[in-house]
């Protein structure tokens, strides 16, 4: 990186004042499941012994996808845990199917909740797997390129996946329960995270957000409640927000992934202090980026930079650049989403 596209990427993270945006296009695609398929994991349930190692996957993927160069546009690929792993809903206690329809990975809701108090994470053998890839990555590559964050779903995923349909019932019948359990998932969640961190070696005096593609000069939570934009702001408000505000304190600087179909909790969020930038997912089915634009407007006013993903048109990407501050914003281009 550059002094001047390394200073902005500080500025964005900061606000600072930008004469562009940020605009890389990703070289991941959208089919994360291919690296598992090329190396004969079968479609079913995938228990934890069925895994293939971490260095299976440095020939046969991460080099390939790295190319000698991390940088795409503006932006980086990072190496980092396979995402197509759901790896959070793992470490609690669910189960991982591979779905030959959906071409996914998906996580299974287990017979019996899990007491969640009592989860050791010592002894997890989820999260030793995860841990086992960001050392693997960061012995292969920390030297030359950026090791960093996997995809991790936040507290309202974990307890849909946890909790199954029961999740939306619980939310009318038992808050109190949900609220308890939501914070559960708040404190491993941070916990997976800092675990992540004491392997993830330094890139240029920074680090860079594994899912985002941003260097940062510090250590960055990339997070997701996609459950929550199923349920009402009053609920939200009432569940999650705290452990939303946790999460984003546990870090010195925070990106909370949000989608344009599902943007009713959007004010709660903006509301959280301590949140850095929010990540907005345009998507094909939800409002067209015109009609996104008094939203996004507003994510800018709260003082939050604007990560905005998606498979933007020409046009599109000239209505962004035309209609949005250049500070504190950067564009993702994915193809086919």
């Amino acid at each position: 990186m550059g002094p001047k596209l390394h200073e902005l990427h500080r500025r964005f993270w900061q606000l600072g004042h930008a004469d562009r945006l940020l605009i890389g296009e990703s070289r991941e695609g959208v089919f994360f499941l291919q690296p598992f398929l090329d190396l004969g994991v079968k479609t079913g349930p995938l228990p934890l012994e069925d895994m293939p190692e971490p260095e299976a996957f440095v020939e046969t993927y991460y080099r390939k996808m790295l190319r000698g160069n991390p940088q795409d546009g503006d932006l980086y690929w990072v190496a980092k845990p396979p995402r197509a792993v759901p790896w959070m809903e793992a470490i609690v206690g669910c189960g991982v199917f591979v779905s030959g329809t959906s071409l996914a990975m998906t996580a299974v809701t287990p017979d019996v909740v899990p007491d969640l108090a009592d989860l050791d994470l010592g002894a997890n053998g989820w999260l030793s797997l995860m841990t086992a890839f960001t050392q693997n990555l960061a012995a292969h590559f920390g030297d030359r390129y950026p090791v960093g964050q996997t995809l991790m779903r936040g507290p309202s995923d974990m307890l849909a996946a946890l909790l199954g349909l029961s999740f939306y019932t619980e939310l009318y019948d038992n808050p109190a329960r949900l609220k308890v359990l939501a914070h559960q998932c708040t404190d491993i969640w941070i916990r997976v995270l800092q675990a992540q961190y004491r392997q993830i070696p330094a890139y240029q005096g920074g680090y860079v957000s594994g899912m985002m593609g941003l260097w940062a000069p510090g250590p960055v939570s990339v997070f997701q409640e996609d459950a929550a934009g199923f349920i009402s702001e009053r609920m939200y408000r009432e569940v999650f927000w705290e452990c939303d505000h946790a999460i984003t304190n546990a870090f010195p600087f925070s990106l909370l992934h949000l989608h344009s179909a599902s943007l009713q909790i959007l004010t709660p969020v903006l509301e959280l202090p301590s949140l850095t930038a929010v990540n907005v997912v345009v998507d094909p089915l939800g409002p067209a980026l015109p009609a996104l634009l008094s939203d996004l407007r507003r994510i800018q006013s709260a003082g939050k930079a604007l990560h905005l993903h998606g498979d933007l048109s020409a046009e599109g990407i000239r209505l962004v650049r035309s209609s949005l501050s250049a500070d504190g914003l950067c564009l993702s281009l994915v193809r086919n989403i």
